[in-house]
C-alpha cells in the first residue's frame, strides 16, 4: 500500500449516521480510543466508554448536547481499559459484551487485585510505558465495572426501527471483539478491530485478524468508526489488513527457517508501515504471534 500519514482531525462528537454520533479523540494514540452512541428516543445505546475519568465525562458532556435520554446499553466492544474504564460513568445502562471480554476483565481485575496486595498500601507500582502521567493520575478514580450481559456469536438490540447488531467472529485484537453494525446506516462501530493510520496491537489471533477484515469488507458498509483513528471506510481497513496479512507470512517464513521471535523481529522489515505511529507495536505483534503458535503446538501435542 502506499503510505498516507493520519489525516488532521479535531477531538469531538461528530454525526455519522441516522441518530448515530461517533465521539473521536486525537490521535489515537495509545490509551487515546473513540467511542460513539445511538440516539435511540427514549434511551441511548452507547459503544464504548474512554480510559480516563476526564475522558469519560467530556464524551458525556457532549453527549448530553444532544439527548437528555436516560442510558439504556452500553457496548463494551472489548476488553482494554481505554475502552472499558468509563463504564461507571454510563450510569444506569446495561453493560453488554462478549463473553470473553468479560472473563479477561475479571481475570485482570483478579491479577490486579494480587499484585495490590503484594504492595505497601498507597504503592501503584511503576506507571506502564504506554499510560499517559496525566492519565495515571486519573486511574484512582477508575471503579472496576463489569458488564452484565453476554453473548457467544450474535447479538441484536432494537431501538425502535434501528437495529444494532453485536458480531463476533473469533478472536482478533483480542479473545473477545465485538463490533456495532448499523444496516439502516450502512455504518461499523468497529472497536480496535480497526485502527486507522497507525499500527495496530494484536492480543488475539493476527491471522484470524485478517479474516475477520475480509468479513467486514464484504458487508454492506460505506463508514467504518474505528477504535482509534479518524473515521475512514473498507479502504482504511484494507490498508491495516494489508500489514496484518504481510506480517503474518513474514513471521510465519522466519519461524520455519527455525528463528526466534526475537531472530524474527530483527529479521522483519514493515517498510513504509515502519513510518505509522506506534510501530514499536510490530515486535509485540511478532512475539504474540509467536506464544499463540506456541501454545497451538503444545495443546496438539497434548492432544496427540
Amino acid at each position: 500500500m502506499p503510505y498516507r500519514p493520519m489525516p488532521k482531525y479535531e477531538t469531538g462528537l461528530r454525526e455519522v449516521g441516522d441518530n448515530l454520533y461517533a465521539y473521536f479523540q486525537w490521535d489515537g494514540g495509545w490509551g487515546i480510543s473513540n467511542a460513539g452512541f445511538l440516539d435511540g428516543g427514549d434511551g441511548l445505546l452507547v459503544i464504548d466508554a474512554l480510559m480516563a475519568p476526564s475522558m469519560a465525562r467530556s464524551f458525556v458532556g457532549a453527549l448530553r448536547e444532544v439527548s437528555p435520554a436516560p442510558f439504556r446499553h452500553l457496548v463494551n466492544t472489548h476488553m482494554h481499559p481505554d475502552h472499558t474504564n468509563g463504564n461507571q460513568f454510563i450510569e444506569g445502562a446495561e453493560i453488554v459484551a462478549h463473553e470473553h471480554c468479560r472473563e479477561q476483565m475479571v481475570q485482570n481485575a483478579e491479577r490486579d487485585r494480587r499484585a495490590a496486595s503484594e504492595r505497601a498500601p498507597g504503592d501503584r507500582g511503576e506507571r506502564p510505558f504506554w499510560i499517559r502521567p496525566d492519565i495515571w493520575e486519573e486511574l484512582p478514580e477508575v471503579e472496576m465495572t463489569l458488564p452484565h450481559t453476554t453473548f457467544a456469536d450474535r447479538l441484536t438490540l432494537r431501538y425502535g426501527d434501528t437495529e444494532a447488531h453485536l458480531i463476533h467472529r473469533g478472536p482478533a485484537h483480542t479473545l473477545g471483539d465485538s463490533m456495532v453494525y448499523f444496516p439502516s446506516s450502512k455504518l461499523l462501530f468497529a472497536g480496535d478491530l480497526a485502527f486507522f493510520y497507525a499500527t495496530p496491537l494484536c492480543h488475539g489471533d493476527l491471522a484470524n485478524w485478517a479474516q475477520v477484515c475480509d468479513a467486514i469488507r464484504g458487508m454492506d458498509i460505506e463508514t467504518i468508526v474505528p477504535g482509534h483513528g479518524p473515521m475512514g471506510g473498507k479502504q482504511e481497513l484494507q490498508d491495516m489488513q494489508e500489514y496484518i496479512e504481510y506480517l503474518v507470512g513474514r513471521i510465519e517464513a522466519c519461524f520455519a527457517e527455525g528463528m526466534t521471535a526475537e531472530q524474527a523481529t530483527a529479521a522483519i522489515d514493515v517498510g513504509d508501515w515502519a513510518k505509522w505511529p506506534e510501530a514499536e507495536r510490530t515486535p509485540m505483534n511478532t512475539a504474540g504471534y509467536d506464544r499463540l503458535l506456541a501454545r497451538r503446538r503444545a495443546a496438539g501435542q497434548a492432544a496427540g
